[in-house]
C-alpha cells in the first residue's frame, strides 16, 4: 500500500492542473473527459531539436546563400521550409515576410517535429498583401469612372473624387490571380443558388487596402461615383482594378495595399505530420469560398500538426483548415490529431478553422472573432468553427465573438462521435444556426459548463426562424447532453431539436432521441427555452427566467404542445427540480468578458457553469482562456 501514496499523488497533481485550467467563476470540472469516460488522449512531447536555424529578413548580412546560423541567417522563411529536416527547428526574427511558406516535408514523430517558431519577443508577420507605389497609379482610363461620372448611359453627373487604375500585368502571381477569379465555390453540390442572394459569391477574390482598412468591391465602374468611403472594380481578366480612394485620401497621402496570396502556409505534398507553428502573425489572404478547404494555413491532409500562439488574420474566406479540404478528396492514412491552442482567429469572411474528418482534435484558449461577415450562409460550410465527421474531439475554453452570417460552432454529418464543447464563451452570434449546431450526429456529444449570450436569428432561406437564433440547435441527430450551460438573451430557442426524418445518413433519418438537458440556466429566450420534437428526451435541474408564455414546447405527437415547467412537471414527469426563478440581470459586457447578475437568486441550484459562492453583483470576468492575455 505504500508503495501506491506517489503513484495517487502525481495523478492528483496532473488532474489538479487540468481542473484549475479554467479560470475562477466555472465550476471545476476535469475537462479532458469525453462523453464514453475516457480522457482526451494526448500524444504531444518535447522534442530535442537537433538544429537550430534562424531567419532574420532585417539582418544587414541576411542571404538564402548563408548557413541560416544566429550571425549569418536566411532572409526568407521559405529557404527553411526547404531545408528543415525532422528534429529541426527555425527561428523567425522580427520582419514582414511577404511570401507563401510551402514545407517540403514533416517531422517524424513527437519527439521529431518540425518547428516554425516566431523569436521570443519578437514581432513576425507572414503576409498576402504588397505595398503599390503611388508612382504606378494613372487616372482611370476607358472607363466611365474618370474625371466625370457617369451613373447610367450617358446621365452624366458631376465629378465627385477622382478615379486611379493600377495596371497588375507586371504581378508575379505564380498562377493564381484572385482579382480574376470569382469567390464561388468549386464544388456546388449543396449551393442553391436560385434561393440565395448570390453577390458574395460572385465577387472577385482580392482585397483593395487603404491604410489598413479593406475597401468595397463593387461589380460595375458607374458604381464608383456614389462610394465616398471608397470603392474598387476590377476589370473582366483581372489585370487592371480602378480605386477610388476615401474622401480626403489620395495615393500621396495614403497607403495602398493589393492582397493577391491564396494561402500563406501549405505543404504541396499531402499527408505531411508532426509540423508545428508557434508565435507568428499570420495576415491577409485572398482565398475562395469553401469547398474546397484552403485556409490562410493549410494541413494540406496532414496530420499531428501543432498551431499554437498564432494570430491569423483577414481571409477573404477561410483563416484555417486541417482537414480532408472536402468530400471527393482521396482519405489519408492518418487524419487528424491536430492541436489548435491560444491561437487569435479574427476577420475571415466565411469561416475560421474548418476540419474534414477531423479526428481527434483540441482546440482550447482560442479568440474567434470578426468571422463570417461576406453574407454567404447559405453556401453551409461557414462557422468561426466548421468540423465534418467529427470524432474524439475536444473543444475547450475559447471565446467565439461577433460572428455574423455563421455559427459559432457546426459540427456536421455523423459529428459528434465522443466529442465534447466545454467551458466556452459566445457572445454576438448572428445565424441562421445559432451558436452551436449539429447536424445528422449520432453518438454521444456533451455540450457543457458554456456561457451562450446574444444570438440574434439570420432566418432560413423559407423565411421562418428555424434554427436561428438558438444558443444551441440540432438537426436529425442523437443522444446531445446539454448540462450546466448559461443561455441569456436569446432571440429563439435555448435548446432546439428538429427530428429531420427525411434526411438519410448511414442507412437512416433523424430521431433526435435520447437527448438529455439538465442544470441549465435559460433566461431571457424569445421562444422557447427547450423545444424537444418528441417525447423521448429529458429534461432536469434547469432554471428558468425572464420567459415568455409556451416557453416549453414539445412537436410531436401532434398537436405540438407550448407549455410552462408545472405542465412538463404533471404530464411527462420532466423537470421535477426545475425552477422558475425571478430575474437575476444578466448582463455581459462583451469587450472585457465582464458578467454581473445577481446570484443569490440562484441559492439553492446547481444549474449553470459557475462556482457556487461567487458574487456577480459587481461584475466578474469570464474569460475562460487558460493563461489567456
Amino acid at each position: 500500500m505504500p508503495r501506491s501514496i506517489p503513484v495517487i499523488f502525481f495523478l492528483a497533481l496532473c488532474v489538479s492542473h487540468s481542473l484549475l485550467a479554467q479560470n475562477d467563476p466555472f465550476k471545476i470540472v476535469d475537462q479532458d473527459k469525453l462523453p464514453y469516460g475516457n480522457s482526451y488522449e494526448k500524444w504531444e512531447k518535447t522534442t530535442p531539436y537537433t538544429h537550430t536555424w534562424h531567419v532574420a529578413q532585417n539582418h544587414p548580412a541576411a542571404s538564402d546563400n548563408n548557413p541560416g546560423t544566429l550571425e549569418a541567417p536566411w532572409k526568407t522563411i521559405s529557404k527553411a521550409a526547404r531545408e528543415l529536416q525532422p528534429g529541426h527547428k527555425v527561428i523567425i526574427h522580427q520582419g514582414t515576410y511577404f511570401e507563401t511558406i510551402v514545407p517540403a516535408r514533416g517531422g517524424e514523430s513527437p519527439e521529431r517535429m518540425i518547428t516554425y517558431q516566431a523569436a521570443e519577443n519578437e514581432k513576425v508577420i507572414v503576409t498576402g498583401a504588397f505595398q503599390v507605389d503611388p508612382s504606378e497609379l494613372e487616372l482611370s482610363q476607358g472607363w466611365q469612372t474618370g474625371d466625370v461620372m457617369v451613373s447610367h448611359y450617358d446621365d452624366v453627373i458631376p465629378e465627385k473624387g477622382k478615379v486611379w487604375q493600377y495596371n497588375l500585368r507586371n504581378v508575379d502571381f505564380q498562377g493564381y490571380n484572385p482579382f480574376g477569379m470569382l469567390n464561388l465555390m468549386q464544388d456546388q453540390e449543396w449551393l442553391d443558388y436560385k434561393k440565395v442572394n448570390m453577390k458574395a459569391h460572385f465577387q472577385k477574390r482580392g482585397w483593395v487596402l487603404i491604410d489598413g482598412k479593406r475597401l468595397e468591391q463593387v461589380t460595375r465602374p458607374v458604381d464608383l461615383s456614389n462610394k465616398p468611403d471608397g470603392a474598387w472594380f476590377s476589370e473582366h481578366n483581372g489585370l487592371r482594378i480602378h480605386i477610388r480612394f476615401p474622401s480626403g485620401k489620395d495615393p500621396t497621402n495614403s497607403r495602398l495595399q493589393l492582397v493577391v496570396k491564396e494561402q500563406l502556409f501549405s505543404p504541396e505534398t499531402y499527408g505531411l505530420a508532426y509540423i508545428k507553428i508557434k508565435g507568428i502573425h499570420f495576415l491577409y489572404a485572398a482565398n475562395g469560398f469553401p469547398v474546397p478547404q484552403r485556409g490562410i494555413i493549410s494541413a494540406a491532409r496532414g496530420h499531428h500538426w501543432i498551431i499554437e500562439d498564432c494570430i491569423i488574420e483577414g481571409a477573404n474566406s477561410l483563416g484555417v483548415d486541417l482537414g480532408n479540404e472536402m468530400w471527393h478528396t482521396q482519405t489519408q492514412p492518418i487524419t487528424g490529431f491536430h492541436i489548435f491552442r491560444r491561437n487569435v482567429v479574427k476577420n475571415c469572411g466565411i469561416a475560421g478553422l474548418q476540419g474534414m474528418r477531423a479526428t481527434s482534435y483540441l482546440v482550447e484558449d482560442n479568440l474567434f472573432e470578426n468571422i463570417g461577415w461576406h453574407n454567404a450562409e447559405h453556401g453551409w460550410e461557414s462557422g468561426a468553427i466548421k468540423f465534418h465527421l467529427s470524432t474524439n474531439t475536444l473543444i475547450r475554453r475559447n471565446v467565439f465573438r461577433n460572428i455574423i452570417y455563421a455559427p459559432g460552432i457546426w459540427l456536421d454529418y455523423l459529428a459528434s462521435q465522443n466529442c465534447r464543447i466545454t467551458g466556452n464563451v459566445f457572445t454576438g452570434i448572428t445565424s441562421a444556426r445559432g451558436a452551436v449546431y449539429i447536424e445528422v450526429s449520432r453518438g454521444l456529444i456533451d455540450i457543457d459548463h458554456n456561457v451562450m449570450h446574444k444570438t440574434r436569428s439570420q432566418y432560413w432561406i423559407s423565411g421562418d426562424y428555424g434554427a436561428g437564433g438558438s444558443a444551441l440547435y440540432t438537426d436529425g441527430s442523437d443522444s446531445i447532453r446539454f448540462y450546466n450551460n448559461l443561455a441569456f438573451d436569446i432571440e429563439n430557442t435555448g435548446f432546439g431539436a428538429y427530428a429531420n426524418a427525411a434526411r438519410i445518413v448511414a442507412g437512416r433519418g433523424g430521431t433526435d432521441r435520447n437527448h438529455s438537458v439538465t442544470h441549465n440556466i435559460f433566461a431571457g429566450c424569445g421562444k422557447h427555452g427547450i423545444e424537444f420534437p418528441n417525447i423521448h428526451n429529458f429534461a432536469n435541474h434547469n432554471v428558468y427566467s425572464s420567459m415568455p408564455a409556451g416557453y416549453l414546447k414539445i412537436k410531436n405527437p401532434a398537436p405540438e404542445l407550448l407549455l410552462d415547467l408545472k405542465a412538463w412537471q404533471d404530464y411527462y414527469g420532466w423537470e421535477k427540480n426545475g425552477q422558475l426563478v425571478s430575474d437575476p440581470g444578466f448582463k455581459l459586457d462583451e469587450e472585457t468578458l465582464t458578467l454581473t447578475f445577481d446570484s443569490t437568486l440562484l441559492n439553492g441550484t446547481d444549474a449553470g457553469p459557475f462556482q457556487k459562492g461567487k458574487d456577480f453583483r459587481n461584475g466578474i470576468e469570464i474569460d475562460p482562456r487558460y493563461n489567456a492575455e
